[in-house]
C-alpha cells in the first residue's frame, strides 16, 4: 500500500502493493513485489526518491513531513511484528538502507540495529536470554552509527576490536564472549566523547532521523559520485530510504548472513553460488572484511533454509528473467530475503547466461540480444595458464581470466602505475572506496573478503580478474612488500593472477586463450535471423 502523495510505501505482513523503482528505488520496488508473492521479507517501509531530491534542493534540510512519515512507518512495523520501538521489553530494532532506482552496490550507506540504547539493550537481553547477542548487536550499532552518522574514523573501532581478539586469542569476533563484547561496547561509547563530542541520542526517533539524513547524504558522497560517473548513470536524482525490522544473523548457532547468486557470475554456469557466515550480520559479508563458509557447509548445518533459498532463487530468477544477486539472513533457522537484484557478471558469464535463459524459455531471443549488445565478442576468451612453476599462494577465485601486472598497494599507486603498464591492485581487503583503483587495474587480489563482497562484484562487472581470501599473503605497508610463504615481492614487481584456479604466481606467466565459439555463433545466428526477418 502506497500513500496518495507517493511519499511512503509499506511492505510485508501479507500486504500486496507495488512501488515503482523510479519512485522508491530498486530495493523497495523488489521488496514490495516479492513480499506480495509470499517470499519471506522482514516488514518495513520506504521513503520516496523525491524526498532525497527535496533534501538537497532545500540546502540539506529534511522535509517537514519526514518525521511524521517515519513515525507512521514504525507504527506499521510494530503492528506487523508485535514489537515496540523503544520498549523496555520486546524492543523493535530496525535497519535503514539506501535504495537508488539503479543498482549501485556498495556505493551508499546502511545502518543496522537502530533503536538501541542502554534501556532497550536490557530489554533485548531479557527478551532473548542471550547477553552475548545483545552486546554484540549494541557494539555493532555503536560502530555503524558512529562511522556513518558522525563520520568517525573506522580504524578507531577496528583497533579496539582487534586488541580484544588478540587478548582473547580468537581469530574473529564470533569467538568473543559477552564480557569481551560488553567491554568493547563500553570503549566504543567513550569514542563518541573523545572524537567529536557528539553523544549517541537516547531519543530513538532522533536516532532514526539522523540515520535517515545520513542515508540521504550518502547519495552525494564521493564514492557514490565516482560510481555513477564510472558506470555512466545519468538521469537519476536521488535515493530512496528503506526501513525494515531487523532480523538477526548473530542470534544463535543456526543464524547467519549470506549472499547468493542464482548462477555463477563469472562462468555463467547454472548453479547456485552462496557465501555464508554463521553469527554474522549482512554487512559483514558485503563489506569484504570477513571470510565465509561454502554453500555445502551452510546446507549441511541449516538444510531447510538452504532448500528454501534455492527455491526462492529460482522463483526470483523466473520473476525477473535474469540471474539474481540475493542478500539474505537466517535467524535461528528461518530464512529472510533482504534484497534481490540482477547480478553483476563478467562478459563471458553475460554471454552464457543470455544464451541459456533463451534455451530455458525464460527470455526471448530479442531480449538476449539486447543484453549482449555492448559486449565485445572478439575479446571474450577462456584463458589457461601455461607453467610448471609452483604458485606463490592460492586464494578463492571471484572472477575468471588470467592477468599479469605490477603490484600496487594503494588506489593512488594503481592509477599512477597504470599509465605505463598493467596493474594488480593488492589489498588487505578491498572496499567500494577502491573503485578507482580497481578501474585502473587489470586484477584485484585481497588477503581477506568474500567473492560476493561489493568490491568483488564491482571488479567482476568491470571484467577484472579477482582473487579474494588469500590467507597465505601478508602485506607489509612499511616495506611496501607482499610476503608470500616462499618469497617476498615488492610494490612494482610483477605477479600473475589465475582466476580459473585462484593461484597467484610471481612474474609474467604465458597463457593460451580459446574463444567460446558455440556461444558466440549462437548469438550471431540470432542476429542474422533478426536481420532477415527485418528485411
Amino acid at each position: 500500500m502506497t500513500d496518495e502523495k507517493l511519499r511512503i510505501v509499506f511492505f510485508g505482513s501479507d500486504i500486496k502493493t507495488e512501488a515503482a523503482s523510479e519512485d522508491f528505488g530498486n530495493k523497495a520496488s523488489v521488496l514490495t513485489q516479492i513480499s506480495a508473492l509470499g517470499i519471506p521479507v522482514p516488514p518495513g517501509f520506504a521513503l520516496s526518491v523525491n524526498i532525497c531530491e527535496e533534501y538537497f534542493r532545500n540546502g540539506e534540510v529534511l522535509p517537514d513531513d519526514v518525521p511524521e512519515l517515519l513515525r507512521q512507518g514504525i507504527a506499521f512495523i510494530e503492528r506487523s511484528t508485535g514489537l515496540r520501538y523503544g520498549a523496555g521489553r520486546r524492543p523493535l530494532l530496525v535497519s535503514v538502507r539506501s535504495g537508488a532506482p539503479v543498482s549501485m552496490p556498495g556505493a551508499m550507506e546502511t545502518i543496522l540495529n537502530i533503536g538501541l540504547n542502554r534501556s532497550t539493550l536490557r530489554g533485548l537481553i531479557a527478551q532473548t536470554g542471550n547477553p552475548k547477542f545483545a552486546w554484540d548487536s549494541y557494539r555493532r550499532f555503536l560502530e555503524n552509527f558512529g562511522t556513518v552518522v558522525f563520520s568517525h574514523d573506522p580504524g578507531l573501532y577496528r583497533k579496539i576490536e582487534r586488541l580484544a581478539m588478540e587478548k582473547e586469542r580468537v581469530p574473529d569476533d564470533a569467538g568473543l564472549d559477552f564480557a569481551a563484547l560488553r567491554t568493547i561496547a563500553e570503549q566504543y561509547e567513550q569514542l563518541y566523547s573523545r572524537t567529536n563530542g557528539k553523544r549517541l541520542p537516547d531519543d530513538l526517533f532522533s536516532q532514526l532521523e539522523l540515520a535517515t539524513i545520513a542515508i540521504l547524504q550518502s547519495w552525494n558522497s564521493t564514492r557514490a559520485k565516482i560510481f555513477r560517473s564510472m558506470n555512466l548513470i545519468p538521469g537519476v536524482h536521488g535515493t530512496g530510504v528503506t526501513v525494515q525490522a531487523m532480523v538477526f544473523g548473530n542470534l544463535g548457532s543456526l543464524s547467519g548472513a549470506g549472499v547468493a547468486f542464482s548462477r555463477n557470475p563469472w562462468t555463467g554456469v547454472n548453479e547456485l553460488l552462496v557465501d555464508f557466515k554463521f553469527g554474522a550480520q549482512g554487512e559483514d559479508i558485503v563489506s569484504g572484511l570477513m571470510g565465509v563458509v561454502s554453500h555445502q557447509e551452510f546446507a549441511a548445518r541449516i538444510p531447510l533454509a538452504a532448500r528454501e533459498l534455492s527455491e526462492a532463487a529460482k522463483r526470483l530468477e523466473s520473476l525477473y528473467g535474469d540471474m539474481q544477486d540475493i542478500e539474505f539472513t537466517v535467524q535461528e533457522g528461518k530464512l529472510f530475503i533482504l534484497q534481490s537484484r540482477s547480478g553483476k557478471r563478467a562478459p563471458l558469464a553475460a554471454l552464457k547466461i543470455a544464451v541459456d535463459l533463451v534455451h530455458e524459455n525464460i527470455i526471448a531471443q530479442g531480449e538476449a540480444l539486447g543484453r549482449v549488445r555492448d559486449i565485445d565478442m572478439g575479446a571474450i576468451t577462456v584463458q589457461t595458464i601455461i607453467t610448471t612453476e609452483p604458485p606463490l599462494a592460492r586464494g578463492i577465485s571471484a572472477s575468471m581470466g588470467v592477468t599479469s601486472g605490477k603490484i600496487a598497494l594503494t588506489t593512488e599507486h594503481a592509477i599512477e602505475f597504470s599509465k605505463n603498464s598493467p596493474v594488480i591492485l593488492v589489498r588487505e581487503t578491498a572496499t567500494p572506496d577502491d573503485i578507482q583503483g580497481i578501474g585502473a587495474s587489470s586484477g584485484l587480489l585481497t588477503v581477506r573478503g568474500a567473492r560476493t563482497s561489493h568490491a568483488a562484484v564491482v571488479a567482476r562487472q568491470m571484467g577484472k580478474v579477482c582473487i579474494v581470501s588469500c590467507g597465505d599473503l601478508k602485506i607489509d605497508l612499511t616495506r611496501r612488500a607482499c610476503i608470500f610463504p616462499e618469497l617476498d615481492l615488492f610494490e612494482g614487481d610483477y605477479i600473475t593472477l589465475d582466476g580459473q584456479s585462484g593461484r597467484i604466481y610471481g612474474g609474467i606467466i604465458p597463457v593460451v586463450a580459446e574463444k567460446p565459439t558455440d556461444l558466440i555463433e549462437q548469438v550471431r545466428q540470432w542476429s542474422s535471423d533478426k536481420m532477415a526477418v527485418g528485411h
